[in-house]
This record gives C-alpha cells, structure tokens and sequence, in this order.
C-alpha cells in the first residue's frame, strides 16, 4: 500500500515532529511505531523488529552515529542507548 505524504508532513516525520524515546540496554523490550533509530553510542542490539517482518538479530552492531530508517515495532538492545523517533503520520 503506498502512501502519499505532503512536503509538509514529510519535512514533519523526518524532523522527529512525533517526539522520540531513549532506551539503553536496561530498558528492555520497547514496542512502538518507530521510523528511525539513532545509535548514541556504539550499540550491540539484542533484537529489533519491522513492521515487514524483517528482524534484526543479535549478531549486529551499530556504530555511534549511525541511522538507521525503517518501519519499525520494536527494538531491544543489550548494550549502549539510541533513539527511537516515533511516526508523525499515520
């Protein structure tokens, strides 16, 4: 199903309009409707989920810095922290 967004509600969803989410590694397992997540510092993730079904598994790391833009339902990490920008649109 596509989507068709505004430049507006885009510029909004890119700019984290919807507000966002810190989880470290004590947070546990936190369900939302993430669409980007950003790695504070370097960060080993235990598991994170997409809404397509396309889970990423223990065996990834992510550098300090890095993005990463998806559709996203869950993420658990076990070491480091991140961001998580929840969706603006629906």
């Amino acid at each position: 199903m596509s989507k068709n967004f505004s430049p507006n509600a885009v510029n909004q969803q890119t700019f984290g309009a919807a507000g966002f989410k810190l989880i470290s590694s004590a947070s546990g397992t936190i369900n939302g409707d993430f669409v980007a997540i950003t790695a504070l510092e370097d960060v080993s993730v235990a598991t994170i989920s997409t809404a397509t079904g396309d889970d990423l598994g223990s065996a990834i790391t992510f550098p300090a810095g890095l993005t990463v833009y998806g559709e996203f339902t869950s993420v658990n990490i076990s070491g480091g922290r991140v961001i998580a920008y929840y969706r603006a649109l629906g």
